[in-house]
C-alpha cells in the first residue's frame, strides 16, 4: 500500500491550504484590475505573477528575472 506523501514526511502539510491563501491575493488583484475581462490580459497577468512570485520564493529579484526573460 502506497501511503500519502505528507504521512512519509511530517514536514510536509497534509493540505494545500498555502496555495490556496496565496492565489487568492491574486485573483482578487486580477478582479480589480479588470484584467479579466479579456483571455488575452488574465493570461499576461497569470504567467508575469507566477513568475515574479517564483522568483520572490526562490529568493531571487523578481524584476532580474523578467529582464532576463525578455531577451
Amino acid at each position: 500500500m502506497v501511503l500519502p506523501l505528507f504521512l512519509e514526511k511530517p514536514s510536509l502539510p497534509p493540505t494545500n491550504n498555502a496555495a490556496e491563501r496565496q492565489l487568492r491575493s491574486v485573483v482578487l488583484a486580477r478582479k480589480v484590475s479588470q484584467c479579466s475581462k479579456n483571455e488575452r490580459g488574465a493570461t499576461t497577468y497569470m504567467r508575469i505573477k507566477s513568475v515574479t512570485e517564483t522568483a520572490r520564493l526562490r529568493g531571487h529579484d523578481p524584476v532580474d528575472v523578467l529582464m532576463a526573460l525578455r531577451r
